[in-house]
């Protein structure tokens, strides 16, 4: 009797190993969930020009340390002194990492530019900067993978320790795009971080040039960006 209770024992508890071999297999050989991809398109303060340790305190870097790496990969495709306009030779549509970002297949877009279009010789009015802003936005959001856009003002500029604007940024032409690129996002229905009235009263947020985030700057930018993505409805996929 004893021995045939162990015989039915050691067939159960086989059983139970069978069973767990098979599910640990079927769980290796199934597809894991597909990453949510994030594009941070930008200029230098996306791509972290200036920040200590740039590879760990960039926002992007930062943003991808908030939303884990589990659903989330979050890409960096920002250019050192693009614009947005397309006269000067700077225009984001022009750099390599542009075409980049369109074949990126993210589903989230964060656009933040605007901060060399307000150089001296850069500017030229609202309607022109409007114009090719536009044109840069539906370039992502006419894409294949439909992203949902998420648009970031210029963030506030201070003077440069010496007291003078630096890289020539007009401090003037800097608000004027701030309130465009709300006015834009209001009338297309998209997300807009308003970095600038953000970092209007925080200018040890930012490097000695008054234009560049800290790492400091650069993971309060994170965290509002943390915030937008996870709002979108492509969150609600994970």
């Amino acid at each position: 009797m004893n021995q045939e209770k162990r015989r039915k024992r050691v067939a159960a508890l086989l059983l139970v190993a069978i069973v767990l071999v098979f599910w640990n297999l079927i769980q290796m050989l199934s597809p894991s969930r597909e990453q949510i991809r994030v594009a941070c398109v930008g200029d230098s303060i996306t791509y972290g020009t200036g920040v200590e340790n740039r590879e760990e305190n960039c926002y992007p870097v930062k943003l991808q340390e908030a939303l884990g790496t589990e659903q989330w990969r979050v890409g960096n495709f920002g250019v050192d002194g693009a614009t947005v306009q397309e006269a000067p030779k700077a225009s984001y549509r022009e750099q390599d990492r542009y075409r980049q970002s369109l074949d990126y297949e993210a589903k989230v877009v964060v656009l933040m530019l605007g901060t060399n279009d307000a150089k001296t010789g850069n500017w030229k009015d609202r309607e022109t900067f409007l114009k090719d802003y536009g044109t840069l936005v539906e370039s992502y959001r006419s894409l294949d993978a439909s992203p949902e856009v998420i648009l970031v003002t210029p963030p506030c500029v201070f003077a440069a320790e010496t007291g003078e604007a630096s890289f020539g940024v007009e401090a003037d032409a800097v608000s004027q795009i701030a309130l465009a690129v709300k006015a834009y996002g209001a009338e297309e229905g998209l997300t807009v971080i308003d970095l600038y009235a953000l970092t209007e009263n925080h200018p040890e947020w930012f490097r000695e040039d008054g234009i560049h985030p800290n790492a400091e700057g650069a993971a309060r930018i994170a965290g509002a960006v943390y915030d937008a993505v996870k709002a979108t409805d492509t969150a609600d996929e994970e």
